[in-house]
């Protein structure tokens, strides 16, 4: 059995973060996006300078999962921040919550929600929410499983390709274990 461990994420992190995040990205989205657009996108998203400013940045904190030691995904969430049809007083968004797919299952993601509610529950929020492309199937079925539910939705654009993502919020109020 692997050894799956979370580890805070610090600006030393920050080409691991850029690494994961295009690479999870690219995974899912590749056969969608176009190849230009996708590369300009990955650039301006997962650049290893973005990262790092967003891992000193107090209100950006992430989590990385390890499996046997290895970087397989990650978590980032972002206060101070909420979409229209967000519920709640002191919603936190879970702005990325990533797993390469050769690391999916064995309860993996779950892991990292779970410790994405602890961190946002640790801060006195009362919603966690996030926005999900509409057409990601895998990822509507875990955040249903979860407890989200659909409150709203917002456009998603990667060069002239324009998506929609179902913006999703779960009440951590729930006691959900």
């Amino acid at each position: 059995m692997s050894a799956i461990t979370i580890r805070t994420a610090t600006p030393k992190d920050a080409a691991i973060l850029a690494d994961l995040g295009a690479r999870t990205f690219r995974e899912t989205f590749e056969p969608h996006t176009s190849g230009p657009d996708l590369e300009a996108f990955l650039a301006a998203a997962y650049g290893e300078a973005i990262q790092r400013a967003e891992l000193t940045d107090p209100s950006r904190p992430a989590r990385i999962l390890e499996v046997d030691g290895v970087p397989a995904g990650f978590l980032q969430l972002r206060l101070g921040h909420r979409e229209p049809g967000v519920p709640g007083e002191r919603p936190v968004e879970l702005q990325r919550i990533y797993v390469l797919r050769e690391a999916q299952g064995g309860g993996r993601g779950a892991a990292l929600m779970a410790e994405a509610m602890e961190m946002a529950r640790a801060w006195g929020a009362d919603t966690l929410w996030l926005g999900v492309w509409e057409n990601n199937h895998k990822a509507l079925a875990f955040y249903g499983r979860t407890g989200f539910r659909e409150v709203g939705e917002h456009i998603f654009q990667i060069g002239d390709q324009v998506d929609r993502d179902l913006i999703m919020a779960l009440d951590l109020g729930r006691d959900l274990s």
